[in-house]
C-alpha cells in the first residue's frame, strides 16, 4: 500500500510538473512566433511606405528595378509571415496533442496518426 500511495503521489507531483513546463514553454513559443510575426509586420509596413515613397509621374508606371524590387520583397515577406502563421498554429495545435497525452488521454486519429509516424520512421532507419 504504501508504494502504491508513492507511486501515485509521484504521478501527480510528475503531472503537476509537466503541466508547468508545459505552460512555460508554450508561452515561450508564442511569445517567439509574435515576435516574428511583428517584425515581419513592420519589414512588410516599412516596405509598403518605401514602395509609396517613390515619386509617380502622369505617365503610366514603368517598373523600375527598384519598384519591382521592393514589390519582390513585399511579396516574399508576405508569404512568409502566412507561413509563420500557419506554422505557429500546427506547433500550438501538437503540443494541445502533447499536454493532453502526457495526461493519459489521446484522441484516437492522433493515436492512429503517431502510430504511422512511427512506422514510416522505422521503416526509413532499415532502409539506411
Amino acid at each position: 500500500r504504501l508504494s502504491l500511495r508513492n507511486a501515485e503521489a509521484q504521478t501527480r507531483r510528475m503531472t503537476v510538473r509537466a503541466r508547468s513546463w508545459n505552460r512555460r514553454h508554450r508561452k515561450t513559443g508564442e511569445e517567439v512566433f509574435r515576435c516574428i510575426i511583428t517584425e515581419l509586420s513592420k519589414e512588410v509596413f516599412r516596405l509598403k511606405e518605401a514602395l509609396n515613397a517613390l515619386p509617380k509621374s502622369a505617365e503610366p508606371p514603368k517598373s523600375s528595378p527598384n519598384t519591382a524590387a521592393l514589390q519582390a520583397q513585399i511579396r516574399a515577406l508576405e508569404e512568409k509571415l502566412q507561413t509563420e502563421t500557419r506554422h505557429s498554429k500546427v506547433v500550438t495545435l501538437y503540443r494541445s496533442h502533447l499536454l493532453y497525452a502526457v495526461q493519459g488521454h489521446m484522441d484516437e486519429d492522433v493515436q492512429r496518426l503517431l502510430c504511422q509516424i512511427l512506422r514510416m520512421q522505422r521503416l526509413q532507419e532499415q532502409g539506411r
